[in-house]
């Protein structure tokens, strides 16, 4: 019976060790499957024309949260559709992005979700959802790598700036030279020669400027204290006043003239007859002053007339005689009168 009891005893320790080693497996199983049995899951499906390596168990990242891992993929008429389950519901909207992205530099691949601007639409139902094709990173770095040998080439056989920089030895003598100039120019400088070294050097330069400073001062202060003609003008108020009024005078008059009142408004007026009457004045002008240089008429006969000139210095000249004579005469003629008179 002993026996019999120990033989029992030993069966139930193996099932209860088997039972537990069950029961851990069970959940070790669970825990690497990431599954939550007591959590509802929401199935997503993606469509994509590259994955670049996701794989199933792959994780599902929104808002840069782990919220599950990808189930499923298969491929389907030339697309790869990727399912997903996820931990909460997710609401898409107008410029949403789903994409797969690099989970680490030494590898893997994670699924990103961008729901899209809060602003915007959300999508509508039974809307294919497509992922926006990834970007392999080897592909990149070998055409920067690619681009960058190809730079090399170039600067080594002389092509393009760099390249002349690096081959052409005019460019090192000429800044060769020019070192050699900056060198001269700075000791010629700490010397005290051309007008740069002077005034670095020169204490006359320098109160030279001390008093023009102190000049400037003292004309800021004038200008503070009212002093001079432009102190006044900065500070007296009667003077502001007649500004004021004779900014308002020209105002008014500038809107006179332009309404085209006055004669020189109508003068500028457009629609002002005074300069068509001015414009025939000088026309007529103008053929009074050709017809006298021509010699026509009697003012242009006596201009252009020597002859006429003279008989009338002549005439001129007749009757300043007779004028003097009957200045003469009138003495006698004012005697004979009163003479006369008399009888």
């Amino acid at each position: 019976m002993n026996k019999h009891r120990r033989e029992i005893s030993i069966e139930i320790l193996v099932g209860l060790f088997m039972f537990t080693v069950l029961i851990a497996l069970s959940i070790f199983t669970i825990v690497l499957s990431r599954e939550n049995m007591l959590k509802a899951s929401h199935q997503y499906e993606f469509v994509f024309s590259e994955i670049s390596g996701l794989r199933d168990g792959d994780n599902v990242y929104l808002r840069g949260m782990n919220v599950g891992r990808v189930k499923q993929i298969t491929l389907e008429e030339n697309r790869v559709h990727v399912y997903t389950t996820l931990d909460v519901p997710i609401r898409l909207r107008h410029g949403y992005k789903i994409e797969v992205v690099n989970s680490s530099m030494l590898g893997g691949k994670n699924l990103k979700i961008y729901e899209g601007p809060d602003t915007a639409e959300l999508l509508g139902d039974n809307v294919t959802i497509l992922g926006t094709p990834p970007k392999d990173i080897i592909e990149e770095l070998s055409k920067a790598v690619g681009g960058l040998q190809e730079m090399i080439e170039s600067v080594s056989k002389g092509q393009g700036t760099l390249g002349k920089l690096m081959n052409d030895d005019t460019i090192y003598n000429n800044l060769l030279s020019v070192s050699e100039n900056l060198k001269a120019t700075a000791a010629g400088l700490e010397e005290g020669r051309g007008t740069i070294g002077k005034l670095l050097h020169d204490d006359s330069v320098y109160n030279d400027a001390s008093n023009v400073v102190a000049n400037l001062k003292g004309v800021s202060e004038m200008l503070a204290n009212g002093e001079g003609t432009i102190g006044r003008l900065l500070h007296e108020e009667e003077m502001y006043e007649d500004a004021r009024v004779l900014m308002a005078n020209l105002k008014e008059i500038s809107a006179r003239l332009e309404a085209g009142q006055g004669t020189l408004g109508k003068l500028l007026n457009e629609d002002s007859t005074m300069f068509d009457d001015l414009e025939v004045t000088m026309h007529n002008v103008r053929e009074i002053t050709d017809t006298i240089n021509a010699g026509e008429g009697t003012l242009g006969k006596l201009v252009r007339d020597a002859k006429l000139y003279d008989e009338a210095a002549l005439l001129v000249e007749d009757v300043r005689a007779a004028v003097d004579d009957l200045r003469e005469a009138s003495p006698i003629t004012s005697f004979g009168s009163v003479i006369f008179g008399a009888f």
